[in-house]
């Protein structure tokens, strides 16, 4: 069973039951945090523009104090949950490979955990109306690189082990999922878009694919583990496979 870790919408990260209890003391934490400076702007506003002298400029700058205090709270989140997850990461280096879906397995444990942190910031970002926040802006924040004159905003990326080159096209609804679930296994392997490579509209890349330059997955495709794509060629399929002429 595969599950996009960056989805638009609904939560924007999958975790384990047992980690979630175990740590949602320190989910809260990071929403907690995250309202801090927003209190301190609000307080900030109030201060200045409720008094007599300026009551109607508190009522004219109410929308844009909204927007502020919806930008404030994203940029909080994400820059408590980048700091305690570097934190976490160098106590346990994320890494590739082959796992056990087990909690006594570190490498599935920690995975988890990160995950447990970057959910905050990515439900408020997918909530946001503007998406280019989450996949051309957040996303960079938790280590995936994503090139530029990239089309990828309708796009679900995974928040770790992705690299997309320069100009490439992701299709409306396409998954870039670079873990996968089955059974009692957990595999967790980079997926690398090079530049120039277009990916067909509700397309899935697995863990492990590469796409090479010019490369094109048509619509409704989706790859195996550790697919190559080769540059300069089309593949379409379920597995896809290359098209001939």
């Amino acid at each position: 069973m595969f599950q996009p870790a960056s989805l638009k919408g609904d939560s924007p990260t999958p975790i384990d039951e047992r980690v979630r209890n175990k740590y949602l003391i320190l989910y809260l934490i990071i929403i907690l945090l995250s309202f801090i400076p927003c209190s301190l702007f609000e307080y900030w506003y109030l201060i200045t523009f409720w008094n007599e002298s300026f009551y109607w400029l508190f009522f004219l700058l109410l929308p844009l104090n909204i927007f502020f205090l919806i930008y404030i709270l994203q940029l909080s989140a994400l820059l408590f949950s980048v700091l305690i997850l570097n934190i976490i990461n160098l106590i346990h280096r994320p890494r590739e490979g082959f796992f056990k879906r087990d909690i006594n397995d570190k490498d599935y444990l920690y995975w988890n955990l990160r995950n447990t942190i970057k959910k905050w910031p990515l439900y408020l970002a997918a909530s946001n109306p503007f998406p280019w926040l989450k996949n051309r802006f957040m996303l960079r924040f938790f280590g995936v690189k994503i090139g530029s004159r990239c089309m990828c905003d309708n796009g679900w990326i995974s928040s770790e082990f992705v690299s997309i080159g320069k100009n490439v096209i992701i299709g409306m609804g396409s998954t870039i999922i670079s873990f996968g679930i089955e059974q009692d296994n957990f595999i967790l392997k980079e997926i690398i878009v090079k530049e120039n490579a277009a990916i067909g509209a509700k397309s899935v890349l697995l863990p492990g694919t590469i796409m090479k330059q010019n490369s094109k997955l048509s619509a409704h495709s989706y790859t195996n583990y550790d697919d190559v794509l080769e540059k300069d060629s089309i593949y379409m399929g379920h597995p896809a496979k290359l098209k001939k002429d």
